[in-house]
């Protein structure tokens, strides 16, 4: 284990105006924009942008807010 080089901590940055669901689960390193909404149970594995509606299992972006 100790051989296999260790990361150092990765912040998750949370945009303004986000609106998050029950029992998400958030990876290290992801950035979420502002104004995202993020259905129940996801898990949100790559960044966000600004202004999607991501409602998926794998939190996928499944469509943009106007």
């Amino acid at each position: 284990m100790r051989l296999q080089g260790a990361q150092g901590i990765q912040p998750v940055t949370i945009g303004n105006d986000v609106l998050i669901g029950s029992r998400i689960t958030i990876l290290p390193g992801v950035k979420i924009g502002n104004g995202v909404i993020i259905g129940a149970r996801a898990v949100v594995t790559r960044d966000i942008p600004d202004y999607a509606i991501s409602a998926e299992v794998l939190a996928r972006v499944t469509r943009y807010r106007k």
